[in-house]
C-alpha cells in the first residue's frame, strides 16, 4: 500500500549528486514506523533490524519519491515491513524502482518493553494486497 510521497531537494543531495543514502534511509525508517501505527491500535513503535538495503538507481533533485509498504511477517509482539521505493514522474506516470528492504518493528509499552500487538484486521488486508500495476503482492 502506498504510505507517503516525499519530494528530494537540493540539501539532501550528497557528493555525488544524487540523494544521500541515509537519508533515505531515514525516510525508510519513518514509512515503517508510520505502517506500524496504521495497522495496529499500538501507541509505540521502535526498529529492531533492517535487512539488507539494496540501491537499485539514484535519486536526483526534484524527483518524487512514492514508499509502499506490505507486511512480510506478523509476530506477537512484531512484524517485519517490507519497503519498496519508486520515483514517480507525474507528467509521464512513469516509475522506477530505486531501492527495497524489510524493516522489523516491536512495539513497546511507555517503559520500552514489547508489548502484544493489537492487530487491525481491516488494515491488515489492504496491507497484504498487490501494489498496482504489480499483481506480485510487493
Amino acid at each position: 500500500m502506498l504510505i507517503s510521497r516525499d519530494q528530494v531537494l537540493d540539501p539532501d543531495i550528497g557528493l555525488h549528486g544524487a540523494l544521500f543514502g541515509g537519508g533515505m534511509m531515514a525516510r525508510m525508517d519513518k514509512v515503517a514506523a508510520i505502517t506500524a501505527s496504521l495497522l495496529s491500535r499500538n501507541r509505540r513503535f521502535v526498529t529492531l533490524k533492517v535487512s539488507e538495503l539494496v540501491f537499485h538507481s539514484p535519486v536526483h533533485p526534484g524527483e518524487i519519491l512514492e514508499f509502499h509498504a506490505a507486511v512480510a511477517h506478523q509476530g506477537r509482539t512484531s512484524m517485519a515491513i517490507q519497503i519498496e521505493v519508486q520515483v514517480y514522474a507525474p507528467v509521464t506516470d512513469v516509475r522506477r524502482d530505486v531501492t527495497s528492504g524489510e524493516f522489523v518493528m516491536v512495539a513497546v509499552d511507555e517503559a520500552g518493553h514489547s508489548e502484544a500487538i493489537l492487530w487491525k484486521q481491516e488494515a491488515l488486508r489492504s496491507a497484504s494486497a498487490p501494489r498496482p500495476g504489480r499483481g506480485d503482492g510487493a
